[in-house]
């Protein structure tokens, strides 16, 4: 039975209410996966060097394995990115601007070449060889079955366990570090690495065999990543000719089945996309092969295609996750390079959604200069090209500055990266070090379509910051979606102090997966110890909140936020939470319930793990651990109820925040707790002080 984009047990009842087109094209899909699994389709079998060469379309008549090499080390066709044509320069500069990258890019690379990872959240993983086993996860110790990849469960980790590793690892994204660090050394042990884990790789995952063939998104990413290998290591006498050769068969073979196998329906998200930019990637690569002008098309049309429906019209990618959209916001950046590369047109479309997405990651910008999380977190990156944490997002408002020459997404970013020196060059970084840093004309935000609501006091590093997600739920099933309407982050006198839980897993603990996207692990109210939106599957939803905006307002002196959600309709609750900033720095949280019913609520505030409680009967005091001399925000708290003997009692709990991808660590959560029939308020007080006797 086929387990792959549409052949499952109830194939006909997933199939009724859909178009004409969607049918076609599952059923072109599952027609290629027959042929391949039958041995009768073109995909299966590795060209030979003439059949390869034939599929160029060259001048010469005597091609060969050596001067194909040659071809692509002096072709002035299929331009890539500024900081490869002066290799010399582009070091300079990063010697110059970037000091501390060279020890980070070298340490990184040595750890590589003992076969020690850091894959997503997990460091230091280590592989008993040096070239790594490509279908192990080392973390459950599953090695996944070497059968047609339309056997395997895509998100089934019994037999193969998290597959998030395995891709991660299989990605190749880490040839940019061998890559950076043998420009850093010239050293050609970086150099023999590379091709070695590249010749494996090519010899133990033969085509269409095995978890590497089963995410079209990881054809996309392991291309990419195998063309910017080639401009660093295209002059080594470690990458030879028959390599080269051996890698473009498979890049043809990537290119086929990426344009086979697009996730049009399957997953119209960051998989399309992304697949889309990796067919882009390789029809610029390959330009000169014969099918290579159809695969850009195709991908450069999808692409456009896509930011009709997932780009918001507010700027917001569709999927409500902050990760997604940085990832989302990459892709469109680094297609609108390309095409500025080689004299192509930029569609006016292309060039405002991507300033849209932008503006977004301009103002959910923390204090800190931190971006928080919400939604799923997957724990990668479109490109590794600096040293920065996953959290910090500002790389990318730093390419954006000098993309759009925008002074507002320079002020936020501070300074430029080594992302952007490798991305545009050393003309990209005068462009920015060009630009006048100015604060944005707006200091809070209403993302309406989207249902997101940026609050801050001023774009001053001592800051204070909410975000409140007040939007639809996700998109189509809500795969990347948590429980978390009316969920808001906050950060007092520049510093997070109540956050998002993360993602933590996919597949691999369901259990798990199912705590960090429940209400309980947001700053949300739960009824009865339940969700707003209850979980079905690892991607799927039971149920789901609907959250509607009530009112939004902004003056000189405050910031209004009123909102709601029919999450707790099944309980006959009727549910709103207004927040109000003020200027000079007070917040002021108001949940109001209205019910008939005697019910058991819980106000869920989850502590950043570098921070601390006390609880002193109806207000709370939080101390930064570096500093617990001195309170870095009081809440004070009142019930409001008609119900006389209403009360209500905080307590801290042990909680974990996973912020990044399989990693977890320990942190508190303040739980404020009451149960009580009819109507009430509970209604909590900011101070970035500690509250003072006569409060």
């Amino acid at each position: 039975m086929f387990t792959k984009h549409w052949y499952k047990g109830e194939m006909f009842k997933k199939l009724k209410g859909r178009t004409v087109a969607e049918f076609r094209e599952r059923g072109r899909q599952g027609a290629s996966i027959i042929a391949e699994r039958f041995g009768v389709s073109t995909q299966i079998k590795l060209p030979t060097d003439a059949e390869i060469f034939q599929k160029f379309d060259l001048p010469a008549k005597n091609v060969s394995v050596v001067n194909l090499l040659e071809h692509f080390r002096s072709r002035k066709t299929g331009k890539f990115y500024a900081s490869f044509e002066d290799p010399e320069a582009t070091i300079r500069e990063l010697r110059r601007r970037f000091p501390v990258e060279e020890t980070a890019i070298i340490n990184r690379a040595d750890r590589i070449c003992e076969g020690v990872f850091d894959l997503l959240g997990y460091e230091n993983l280590y592989f008993k060889n040096k070239i790594p086993d490509w279908h192990h996860d080392p973390t459950s110790q599953k090695t996944s079955p070497k059968i047609h990849w339309s056997k395997i469960e895509e998100v089934n980790a019994a037999e193969t366990g998290d597959k998030k590793i395995i891709w991660e690892l299989n990605r190749h994204q880490y040839f940019t570090t061998l890559g950076r660090a043998y420009w850093l050394t010239e050293d050609e042990k970086y150099a023999a690495t590379f091709v070695a884990h590249l010749e494996n790789w090519l010899a133990e995952n033969p085509p269409k065999i095995g978890v590497n063939w089963l995410s079209s998104l990881e054809l996309a990413f392991r291309s990419i990543s195998w063309i910017w290998a080639f401009y660093f290591f295209k002059d080594s006498p470690q990458f030879t000719s028959q390599v080269f050769t051996q890698m473009v068969k498979y890049l043809y073979l990537h290119a086929r089945h990426l344009e086979t196998y697009l996730s049009t329906y399957f997953s119209p998200n960051t998989h399309l996309t992304g697949e889309a930019l990796g067919l882009y990637f390789l029809g610029t690569f390959l330009s000169e092969m014969k099918e290579a002008k159809r695969w850009k098309q195709i991908g450069y049309k999808v692409l456009l295609d896509a930011l009709d429906f997932q780009v918001r019209a507010d700027g917001v990618y569709c999927e409500q996750s902050s990760h997604y959209h940085r990832y989302t916001t990459d892709f469109y950046a680094n297609l609108l390079i390309l095409r500025q590369l080689e004299g192509a047109a930029i569609e006016q479309k292309h060039r405002d959604k991507l300033n849209q997405l932008f503006e977004f990651l301009l103002f959910i910008t923390e204090p800190n200069g931190e971006t928080g999380l919400f939604g799923d977190d997957d724990g990668g990156r479109f490109f590794f090209l600096d040293e920065k944490p996953i959290t910090d997002f500002r790389p990318t408002l730093a390419l954006g500055a000098a993309l759009f020459g925008r002074g507002d997404l320079k002020f936020v970013a501070k300074e430029a990266s080594a992302e952007l020196l490798w991305l545009l060059g050393t003309e990209g970084l005068r462009k920015f070090d060009e630009l006048e840093a100015v604060e944005a004309a707006e200091v809070s935000k209403a993302f309406k379509t989207s249902g997101f609501f940026a609050m801050r006091d001023s774009w001053e590093a001592d800051a204070n910051f909410i975000l409140i997600d007040c939007g639809i739920h996700g998109f189509l099933n809500c795969g990347h979606a948590h429980a978390d309407a009316l969920s808001f982050i906050l950060s007092s006198n520049g510093k997070p102090i109540l956050v998002d839980s993360g993602t933590y897993n996919y597949t691999s603990d369901l259990e798990a997966r199912q705590i960090f996207r429940s209400t309980s692990a947001h700053n949300c109210l739960t009824v009865n110890g339940e969700s707003s939106s209850i979980p079905g599957g690892a991607f799927s939803w039971k149920s789901v909140a609907n959250a509607q905006l009530l009112e939004w307002r902004e003056d000189e002196n405050s910031v209004f936020f009123r909102g709601t959600h029919d999450g707790f309709a099944r309980f006959g609750v009727n549910y709103e939470r207004e927040i109000l900033l003020t200027k000079h720095g007070s917040i002021s949280l108001t949940d109001s319930i209205k019910s008939v019913e005697l019910n058991s609520y819980e106000l869920n505030f989850i502590l950043s793990p570098d921070a601390e409680a006390e609880i002193n009967n109806n207000s709370v005091t939080i101390f930064y651990k570096k500093n617990t001399d001195r309170a870095l925000l009081s809440i004070y708290t009142e019930l409001i109820a008609d119900q006389v003997d209403a009360i209500g009692v905080w307590k801290i709990v042990d909680c974990w925040i996973s912020p990044r991808y399989g990693a977890k660590v320990a942190s508190k959560k303040l739980v404020f707790t009451a149960r009580i029939k009819n109507d009430f308020q509970i209604r909590n007080i900011f101070h970035n002080k500690v509250i003072t006797e006569t409060l």
